[in-house]
């Protein structure tokens, strides 16, 4: 009798137990898929966090490519004004050369020294005349290369004996003689010390 009492209650314990596991296992399945959820909302965040970081990113390189475009066209200005200003400084310095090669020679030319022609090329004049004596134009060379900031490196080219007319006295006997001298400009600096000029000209 004991036995026939027993078997219901084994079968009510273990349909009490089957229903405690399908109610475990329906929690455990709306726990997975509320986490699975969860995880799933915090992922699309992160993505979305990232993807409007690398927007900004991107906006803020474009902000940064647009300035050193500007740049690189104000270096590109900077440099045309610099070009434009020594074209015009060059300019001014050819323009003033003659002005400045003038008031040399008034400065340097003896006397007793007669000028007859100056021929310039680029910035190298060929002085042209008529002096008495090779120690005139010795003196000529020593003016010229103590005006450095007028003419550089003097050198005697030639001088040729000018025998002139028995009535004429001042050209008895005179030298004619040519020069090279380099002309310099207002805004160059002397490089070094000009060379030495020769103070034995070519019979």
């Amino acid at each position: 009798m004991n036995s026939a009492v027993s078997a219901p209650l084994d079968e009510d314990q273990l349909s009490d137990s089957r229903s405690a596991f399908f109610r475990l296992l329906g929690l455990f399945v709306v726990l997975g898929a509320a986490l699975a959820a969860m995880a799933y909302f915090l992922v699309d965040l992160s993505i979305t966090t990232q993807r409007g970081n690398i927007a900004l990113l991107q906006q803020e390189n474009g902000k940064l490519d647009a300035q050193i475009k500007e740049i690189a066209s104000l270096e590109s200005d900077i440099k045309t004004l610099h070009q434009r200003q020594k074209a015009v400084e060059t300019l001014e310095a050819v323009r003033n050369l003659p002005v400045r090669m003038l008031s040399g020679m008034v400065q340097t030319t003896p006397k007793t020294v007669f000028l007859t022609k100056l021929a310039q090329v680029g910035t190298r004049l060929t002085i042209s005349g008529v002096a008495r004596s090779n120690d005139e134009v010795a003196h000529l060379l020593r003016n010229l290369d103590a005006l450095p900031t007028h003419f550089a490196h003097p050198e005697l080219v030639e001088t040729v004996a000018s025998w002139g007319s028995p009535n004429s006295k001042e050209l008895r006997n005179a030298l004619t003689f040519s020069i090279g001298v380099d002309l310099v400009k207002a805004d160059e600096e002397l490089q070094g010390q000009p060379a030495a000029a020769s103070d034995k000209p070519a019979q």
